[in-house]
This record gives C-alpha cells, structure tokens and sequence, in this order.
C-alpha cells in the first residue's frame, strides 16, 4: 500500500481545521445567493470527515462516529455563542447524515483497498 494511515491522518487534521476556521469565519460580507445549499454543504463536510476518519483510523469507526458527532454540535454551539452567525440544530442533523452516508459508502469494495494489511488479514 503506497498510501499509510498517518497520510490520511495529516489530510484530515488539516482538513478539519479548515473547516473549523470556516464553520466559525464571520460570512455576513458574503453575498448570500453566492453560497450553495448550507445542509448540503455539512452533509458533504462530515461525509469527507468521516472517510478521511475511517482511511486514518481504520478499526475505530464507533469513536469516529461519536466524535464527528460531538465536533459537529460544538460547531453549532460555538457558532450561537461566539460569533454572529446562529447555531442550527437542523445543520447537526445534516452532519450525521453525512457521517451515515459515509459509513454506507465505506461498504463499496473500492475503500477495501486502503485498509491496512492487518486488518485485512483478520476479517
């Protein structure tokens, strides 16, 4: 396998600050018909999260899942509380749904190939 956890495990720490930054920027300057559906947007966010979880840390998909989760609501909390932007709780359900889609994805043979070696052995 060319490609080792800790590869992913570096794309999805720099992936998740972006997205920390992004979910917490101030966007009132933005012209409001420039930005795309805003639950399709989490839906996408926590789907790449969780794959880029699942290539990082194969094996811990529960831990992943209740993370990502957690992560999501401190986002929306967060949002409420210390910026001008308000929190949706409706954005949270958009984000487990991308984690689900992300864990029904995971089940395609394509993901199989950059499992561990391992891993792969015992199953």
């Amino acid at each position: 396998m060319l490609l080792k956890p800790w590869h992913f495990r570096c794309v999805f720490s720099v992936f998740l600050l972006v997205c920390t930054v992004g979910f917490l920027k101030d966007v009132s300057a933005v012209p409001s018909g420039w930005v795309p559906n805003d639950k399709l947007m989490h839906l996408l966010i926590f789907l790449v999260l969780m794959g880029l979880w699942q290539l990082s840390f194969y094996g811990r998909t529960l831990a992943g899942v209740v993370l990502l989760a957690l992560y999501g609501a401190a986002i929306e909390l967060a949002q409420h509380f210390f910026t001008s932007r308000f929190g949706d709780w409706w954005d949270l359900l958009a984000d487990i749904a991308g984690l689900a889609l992300a864990l029904l994805l995971w089940q395609l043979p394509f993901w199989r190939r950059f499992a561990p070696a391992k891993t792969l052995e015992q199953a």
